[in-house]
């Protein structure tokens, strides 16, 4: 299905449903054994006492390495993240001083889930992804894209590691004081880096704690988000190089394990910041097709069993247990156990990240701005309604990132013979100074270009079908209607004309949504909300001068939750 990166894992099911799912196969196990005769009946229940005694966590109580079953087929093909192949490849070590040694590829979790999310047969007959949430993600972008992917098995957790925020000392010390969390975000108080969410699964899961913090608020949400967009790096290594090298206070979004692995060759550790308010954590789970054969059910059995009662093991990799039971050696805020994630949170976190993907995508922004008479109207004692615009219009292009593109059109009547509307600048990157100073320039002077009356439907229509035909996959393509009025072009398109156009240029999977923005209160409010469902876009209005600014950047940075805002 999917794929993605190492160094972070992500959420998982809790430590009791682990132990009843190997209870179960244990019993499975002894009550087809027991068909067979009395005798192995009994070995059955011997190797199941001491499966107990391993699931109980006693270091006193460990699996006999030569146990009948405990060893791990030769021809056992397992891949895992390179995050936690060293500690698959050390607990399956010590399985028994007989058994053959574990073939495990190491390989990041994004790539795997990438190649099964596009089809590809599984290559491995067990996975272990740093986080649930990538094969959460691969069907998932499997079931969208409409491809026949293999159908996966996702055990419970076998081992864990909470989300913390890294910072230098000072800055830990002062944040832990202050008792910070995900939603003292908000407040930018410190510079924050996240790690690609893409890649990197314990961003995804501060993604969801993060909107869970916020109760939900899909705006406030989505502005954060867009706020942390410009600090993102490729890693949580190059996360952590960019809190030790900052100068400002910084914190970066990752787990215990990477700090614990970090800060071994660092000079100046880093300290790991818990949550105050939201504490997710990322679970490691087993993975198999659902067709795996007997063999590879046994043994996901077996490496759960001896994975459960290797917690020291786990530690010497800076991973907790199932359970997220701190190691002997904590201290402070670490000795409190971070509890694995529902089942239902691998799904949330991949609809986090693909919630967060479409937010911080590029915009590809067609401004369709009014310039008819209506808007040299005065609303202040020194500024009109276009001047408010404009002062509004600069601030929204500084707001959108340089891999956005933009164009300007402007509309009234018959500004071109009889057509409505006329593009002044065409689209161009806002990384191009050029351009950017372009378009800044003509949104200052758009009173230049002030007259006659307000053609609004067919310029709606003219700009929605130019961006269809234009479409650009991978970008939010939309656009920015702004306006003050009705429509006054008798000679053009009605409302339910114009409606019945839109519904034929519909097409779910090449959206071009239309944000509406009206200024004043002889806009045609009603008709904007028309126009704006019909493309599964919004509607905004602006009654009062201090409004206009607020609006315009609302609706610029809300441009990707749409049409589910809030």
């Amino acid at each position: 299905m999917v794929r993605v990166q190492p160094n972070t894992p992500a959420n998982d099911n809790a430590p009791t449903r682990a132990e009843a799912r190997a209870a179960k196969q244990r019993r499975r196990s002894l009550l087809l054994l027991g068909a067979i005769g009395v005798l192995v009946v009994a070995l059955v229940v011997v190797i199941g006492v001491v499966f107990v005694r391993g699931a109980s966590e006693d270091p006193e109580q460990a699996h006999p390495p030569a146990a009948a079953g405990a060893c791990l087929p030769a021809d056992l093909r397992i891949t895992a993240d390179p995050g936690v192949a060293d500690a698959v490849a050390a607990v399956a070590a010590g399985m028994g001083a007989d058994c053959p040694d574990a073939a495990i590829t190491a390989e990041d979790s994004a790539v795997t889930a990438t190649a099964l999310a596009t089809g590809a047969e599984p290559d491995f007959d067990i996975w272990v992804p740093d986080s649930a949430m990538w094969p959460a993600r691969a069907t998932g972008q499997a079931e969208r894209a409409g491809v026949d992917a293999a159908e996966l098995v996702v055990s419970d957790p076998v081992a864990s590691t909470p989300v913390v925020f890294a910072a230098t000392e000072p800055t830990a010390a002062a944040l832990g004081d202050a008792g910070a969390g995900f939603a003292s975000l908000a407040q930018r108080a410190v510079a924050v880096v996240l790690p690609d969410p893409t890649t990197v699964a314990a961003s995804s899961a501060a993604l969801l704690a993060l909107q869970t913090a916020l109760n939900g608020d899909a705006r406030t949400f989505t502005a954060l988000a867009l706020g942390l967009d410009p600090g993102v790096v490729p890693t949580a290594t190059a996360a952590l190089d960019a809190v030790s090298a900052a100068t400002a206070p910084t914190i970066a979004v990752t787990t215990e394990q990477a700090v614990q692995a970090y800060d071994e060759s660092a000079d100046a550790p880093l300290v790991p910041i818990f949550p105050a308010d939201v504490k997710p954590a990322v679970s490691v789970p087993l993975v198999t097709a659902a067709d795996a054969s007997d063999a590879t059910a046994a043994a996901v059995t077996a490496l759960t069993d001896a994975m459960a009662d290797a917690g020291d093991v786990l530690a010497g990799y800076g991973l907790r247990n199932a359970a997220g039971s701190p190691p002997a050696t904590a201290s402070g805020d670490a000795e409190t156990t971070i509890a694995a994630p529902e089942a239902a949170d691998s799904a949330n976190q991949a609809e986090a990240l693909r919630t967060w993907q479409v937010l911080t995508a590029p915009s590809r922004m067609l401004s369709l701005n009014d310039v008819s008479g209506s808007m040299l109207q005065p609303v202040t004692a020194d500024m009109r309604r276009i001047d408010l615009f404009e002062q509004a219009a600069v601030r929204a292009v500084n707001s959108l990132s340089a891999d956005s593109s933009l164009a300007t059109w402007v509309f009234s009547s018959r500004r071109i013979g009889g057509q409505d509307w006329q593009e002044i600048v065409p689209f161009g990157s806002l990384g191009d100074p050029a351009h950017k100073q372009l378009t800044i320039d003509t949104a200052n002077n758009l009173d230049s270009l002030v007259g006659g009356g307000t053609g609004l439907y067919d310029s709606v229509l003219a700009a929605v079908t130019y961006m269809r035909q234009t479409y650009e996959p991978g970008k939010i393509n939309l656009v920015l209607l702004n306006t003050d009025g009705v429509n006054e072009d008798d000679d053009g398109l009605d409302l339910p004309g114009l409606l019945a156009e839109l519904e034929k240029l519909r097409d779910p999977a090449k959206p071009v949504a239309v944000i509406a923005i009206g200024y004043g209160p002889d806009t045609d409010q009603a008709a904007l909300e028309q126009i704006a469902a019909a493309t599964d876009g919004a509607a905004y209005q602006a009654l009062q001068p201090t409004d206009i600014g607020t609006v315009l950047i609302d609706a610029v940075t809300q441009r990707g939750c749409r049409p589910s805002c809030g």
